[in-house]
């Protein structure tokens, strides 16, 4: 019995990567758009060199169930439900598959282990080739560790992702790397793969497209527009993810589209929602403290009032609450609410002064709570009193570190994130005054807290030069497609 690897027929924009890296490329990068198959191509080429010639080689992700999600257990509904690693590495070459430490034992000695980097199980194992999937999520330092590797054993690696910015290791790699002849470098958008098209909302890229078949799949191809109106996808994140786009969100600013939108369709100027006043907070101690204000009405939020200020005692805001004359449902703040601070333990001094706080547990993202933020925007009303807020959201923007920027403006978006983040994991309830006490969480998952934006002088270096003695020379010619 003949077995063809790869066993999927590469795509005709797939073909010059997995050709240059049959040539015997050691370093590819290749940055394509979201769905263009990054991940497909890179394991169907692993695959191939897998069985072509015996070694330890590695798949990694940023996490290990990141990579256990996106390839061990990824079923393809298109493929009549089956997975995509016995798709890509049938069972006709395996003879061990190992479903509890993710490795594949292949008929010819071979051993492909897929795996995080987040617990550097590959560090000090040797291997003869690697892919690192999303790149730009891996931490930094897993370049300098795999570089000693590389260099000893002449062993291949492919980083692959979407670009998400220029304050990032993959777009470094790539633009240090794009003109030097011993690297396969390529940077896809839509416009490359023509794969899908974007009419709509200031966009017209592949209008051709429109009404015709996929040739791929034999679907009509898809208006990324549809899932932006639908609120799938917030229009920041879709110009990331499919136009793959080297500046991320726009302008650095994670609400300023949705804002704009918001702005033009009336809905900030002199409106009020009904029912009892909820408030957000984002509590500091040093800096600021900012509470949000609003009514929830089917689920939306109408911010009604905004109030900020620094240096106070619970005592102070206390009487702000108080001053405002709103009859209130409830109290929520971060999930770190129990804290001690300047004045002692909060959750106890607050209730003693009126304010009984329900707290909002971690998720388990910052970048993932701002994408649902931003989702939820296209509902959300804001009163024009609440000027310094929207300032606040228009001025939040990603730093150099690829999250958040800490400053003057974070504090109000941290608890405008609190009263989304509520919302969304339907915590809202009006308990004041009903006699009732609820055990919120305080923990949902491991949250990615905020960094400081510090350079690294080492990851400031290119990876070229950490990386000695390149091996340029050429094996055999691509004879898969």
């Amino acid at each position: 019995m003949k077995i063809r690897i790869p066993t999927l027929e590469p795509r005709d924009y797939q073909v010059p990567f997995l050709k240059a890296f049959d040539s015997g490329r050691q370093y590819s990068v290749i940055s394509w758009h979201r769905r263009a198959g990054k991940d497909v191509t890179s394991f169907n080429a692993l695959v191939k060199r897998a069985i072509q010639t015996p070694g330890n080689y590695y798949y990694l992700f940023p996490t290990r169930a990141w990579a256990q999600r996106a390839l061990w257990d990824n079923i393809c509904e298109w493929a009549g439900g089956k997975k995509l690693v016995d798709l890509c590495c049938p069972p006709e070459i395996v003879n061990r598959k190992n479903n509890s430490d993710f490795f594949l034992d292949l008929i010819n000695g071979s051993r492909i282990k897929i795996d995080g980097t987040d617990n550097l199980n590959f560090v000090g194992q040797g291997g003869s080739g690697y892919v690192l999937s999303e790149f730009s999520l891996h931490k930094e330092e897993v370049s300098g560790f795999l570089a000693p590797i590389l260099t000893e054993g002449s062993a291949f690696v492919i980083f692959n992702g979407t670009l998400r910015g220029k304050s990032n290791h993959l777009w470094r790699l790539y633009e240090n790397n794009k003109d030097r002849k011993d690297w396969f470098t390529q940077w896809y958008t839509l416009e490359d793969t023509k794969t899908a098209y974007w009419v709509g909302d200031g966009v017209s890229i592949n209008p051709e497209l429109a009404g015709k078949i996929n040739k791929y799949d034999g679907k009509p191809f898809k208006n990324i527009q549809d899932d932006v109106d639908s609120g799938i996808i917030s229009y920041a994140m879709a110009r990331q993810e499919y136009l793959n786009e080297a500046v991320s969100q726009v302008e650095n600013s994670y609400y300023g589209h949705e804002l704009q939108i918001l702005r033009n369709e009336g809905r900030f100027g002199n409106y009020n929602g009904s029912g009892r006043v909820y408030t957000f907070w984002d509590l500091g101690t040093s800096d600021a403290t900012s509470i949000v204000f609003a009514q929830i009405v089917n689920g939306k939020p109408f911010i009604i009032d905004y109030h900020e200020s620094t240096g106070k005692k619970i005592e102070d805001y206390a009487t702000v609450i108080n001053s405002k004359n709103y009859s209130y449902g409830g109290h929520y703040a971060p999930h770190d609410v129990s804290k001690r601070m300047l004045f002692g333990d909060l959750v106890t001094r607050a209730r003693e002064v009126g304010i009984d706080f329900r707290r909002v547990p971690k998720t388990n993202s910052v970048l993932q709570d701002i994408e649902i933020c931003r989702r939820m925007m296209r509902d959300i009303v804001i009163h024009e009193r609440c000027q310094d807020l929207l300032e606040h959201l228009d001025a939040y923007r990603e730093g150099s570190a690829g999250r958040p920027v800490h400053d003057a403006h974070s504090h109000g978006a941290d608890a405008f994130r609190t009263m989304v983040m509520a919302i969304h994991l339907n915590l809202v309830e009006s308990y004041l005054g009903e006699g009732m006490a609820r055990n919120l969480p305080t923990k949902v998952g491991e949250a990615q807290e905020y960094v400081s934006e510090q350079a690294d002088a080492e990851s400031d270096r290119p990876l070229w030069e950490r990386f000695r003695g390149v091996d340029t020379s050429l094996l055999d010619d691509w004879s898969g497609v």
